[in-house]
């Protein structure tokens, strides 16, 4: 699981955008386990706490469930399908065809906030 902060908002939501892409775009699979707090804060080099607020977010959202002494995992989807914001199947086509071409998360996020600040002016 890779995560790249783009400076646009804080870390913890960041994080937590990302990782509610991944599991609604089915990247992350329901049971999944996800790395530890420790281990992802290390892998991004920030702060443990940034990541433990991140994973209580995405708890809170019913996306992530945490089995005590087990770890942190992708919950069931029906627990967060209510939070989903249904796409047209056209825009989810295109989306996977551009990941599948191997454009990025990122690229894509760019792009998106790219056509927000065009059409504000």
């Amino acid at each position: 699981m890779q995560i790249h902060f783009t400076g646009t908002k804080p870390i913890f939501e960041e994080i937590v955008d990302q990782i509610k892409l991944y599991i609604e775009m089915g990247i992350l699979k329901p049971q999944e386990k996800l790395p530890s707090v420790r281990e992802l804060a290390l892998s991004l080099t920030i702060n443990p706490n940034t990541v433990m607020r991140a994973f209580l977010a995405l708890t809170d959202m019913g996306y992530l469930v945490t089995l005590p002494k087990k770890g942190i995992y992708v919950a069931e989807e029906k627990s967060w399908r209510k939070e989903k914001v249904e796409l047209p199947s056209y825009v989810e086509k295109a989306l996977t065809d551009l990941l599948a071409s191997g454009i990025s998360i990122d690229q894509i996020e760019t792009a998106i906030e790219k056509l927000k600040k065009e059409k504000k002016q």
